[in-house]
């Protein structure tokens, strides 16, 4: 199967939602429905500030995605994603360096970056990627497709501490404090994520 296109949407979460994500269960079996849609959507709220919600969803394409958003089913969907939005969200899409497994692991890392200047595009792509292989592609990352100087990654762990454990070691932390010198690192907190497989 080819890599999927990613939608990354952070958002402020509900009181609701926080409490129960099956609240978003009406608006994963609207998207379901539509064509180019990889189910399951994934749907969590941050571990260090649940204030904060993450949904993942895989698309064969941009343009698949695309022509959701404008299809008379969107006002729908908008509508039942209502209860477990709290006014403010970004959208972001990504096409990883392999298939996000992270997704479906117990704990996922979310980081996002900004290149502080293109022309250290290459050696942090060689940074993330002898990583992402280190790490047998539980880490993927890749450039949004909004602006490419924004660098997606998104790593599977067992827990918030494996992730703080592996990123101690001497290899590991000396790439990382490289890669903070070439790169602003805008976010960076974990989720839990639930998957929903809509019908």
């Amino acid at each position: 199967m080819p890599i999927p296109t990613t939608e990354l949407v952070i958002f402020d979460t509900t009181e609701a939602i926080r409490n129960d994500r099956s609240i978003l269960r009406p608006a994963f079996e609207i998207v379901s429905k539509s064509n180019g849609i990889q189910m399951p959507a994934y749907v969590g709220t941050q571990i260090e500030n649940p204030a904060k919600g993450y949904v993942f969803m895989n698309w064969d394409s941009l343009a698949h995605h695309q022509a959701m958003m404008a299809s008379p089913s969107y006002a729908t969907l908008l509508e039942a994603l209502k209860p477990a939005y709290g006014g403010w969200s970004k959208m972001y899409h990504v096409i990883f360096n392999a298939n996000p497994i992270a997704l479906q692991q117990p704990v996922t890392e979310v980081l996002l970056l900004t290149i502080k200047n293109p022309s250290h595009r290459t050696e942090v792509f060689d940074i993330l990627t002898k990583i992402s292989d280190s790490t047998k592609k539980m880490l993927v990352f890749g450039p949004s497709l909004e602006d490419k100087n924004v660098i997606i990654v998104v790593g599977g762990w067992q827990s918030v501490g494996a992730h703080w454990q592996m990123v101690a070691n001497p290899e590991p932390k000396a790439a990382l404090e490289r890669l903070y010198t070439l790169a602003n690192k805008d976010h960076l907190f974990h989720s839990t994520l639930t998957p929903f497989k809509g019908k």
